[in-house]
């Protein structure tokens, strides 16, 4: 069965030369929430079965700054070298982004895509539409996702269709309407004000949440990794002061100074905001050390301390030594 996934994902991958625009439609046409899996049944066009396929939203993780969803594999989307795992909404964009190695990409290419509305509610606002690539065309539900998936090769047509939907118990509100393109695009829903009883939430403590901090040498220096794990079966919230959600500080143990600090000269938007972490989830963010110190000069063998922060309020840290052969 595991060489069969394999071959299946091959035939679902397309070729892409490179980013182009992406596909305009709001997020509810691939609601991405934690938990949350689909999992196709894949026939040829006689109806004869050739596998399953499926995909899971895992958790929501933070990469430089940027939240993802971390995908157990994305299978409906151009080949890029690599799977798609790292996928997030642009709502200035209104589409979906890829992330593969250090670059980002829309998910859904639109060069010499189009659209066909299907079905759509008394009000006129989409609610399936069919997404026309060269050789993938791609069922949307709104709500849902990916309905189904169908692949034109040479030996015929593999079909993809959706058996095992995600749970859609939550209501989400639609997206602000955003002023027609010549990209392909799906009209934005009508606003609904949805009801529904917020989350629990929990509160900051000593043992809530919980941070992990790494550093391992990589060719660039030292890899650092701070994770920030919410322990509760509850909505985590936290308050910042500007755009800055953590810091790296590197500190000379025996003079007691600071070497090197992630932050310096960067800049950040100075704007209060809450962002929560879901329950059991968690977030990480990533930074590479050149092991140079703030001003650029090489950072010589010694002992060290490495402190990460999470730059809410109040503020949460971690350390660890840090011995530089």
């Amino acid at each position: 069965m595991k060489s069969l996934r394999g071959l299946l994902l091959a035939l679902l991958l397309l070729p892409s030369a490179g980013w182009a625009q992406g596909v305009r439609m709001s997020a509810d046409f691939l609601p991405l929430e934690v938990g949350k899996r689909w999992r196709y049944e894949v026939t040829n066009e006689a109806g004869q079965k050739a596998g399953q396929l499926e995909f899971a939203v895992e958790e929501l993780t933070i990469v430089s700054g940027i939240s993802y969803y971390a995908l157990s594999e994305f299978p409906f989307s151009p080949e890029t070298g690599e799977p798609v795992r790292l996928v997030r909404y642009d709502r200035g964009e209104r589409y979906f982004i890829r992330k593969a190695g250090n670059n980002e990409g829309p998910l859904f290419l639109d060069d010499s895509a189009t659209t066909e509305v299907i079905e759509a509610d008394s009000a006129g606002a989409p609610q399936k539409f069919v997404l026309k690539m060269e050789k993938l065309s791609l069922t949307f539900q709104r709500g849902v996702g990916i309905i189904e998936a169908r692949l034109q090769q040479a030996g015929g047509t593999m079909i993809a269709k959706l058996v095992a939907a995600p749970s859609t118990s939550t209501a989400r509100p639609a997206e602000p309407v955003a002023a027609p393109t010549d990209r392909a695009l799906i009209p934005p829903p009508i606003p609904v004000v949805p009801n529904r009883r917020e989350a629990p939430v929990a509160a900051v403590s000593a043992q809530n949440p919980r941070v992990e901090v790494a550093a391992n040498a990589s060719p660039e220096g030292y890899r650092f990794v701070l994770v920030v794990i919410n322990t509760a079966e509850k909505l985590l919230p936290l308050r910042f002061a500007s755009g800055q959600t953590y810091d790296f500080v590197v500190r000379d143990t025996l003079a007691d100074k600071e070497i090197w600090r992630w932050s310096t000269g960067n800049f950040f938007t100075q704007v209060i905001r809450n962002e929560s972490i879901r329950p059991e989830s968690k977030w990480q963010f990533e930074v590479t050390w050149d092991r140079k110190d703030n001003d650029g000069k090489p950072v010589p063998p010694g002992s060290y301390r490495l402190t990460a922060t999470l730059t809410s309020s109040p503020l949460i840290q971690t350390s660890i030594p840090l011995n530089l052969p």
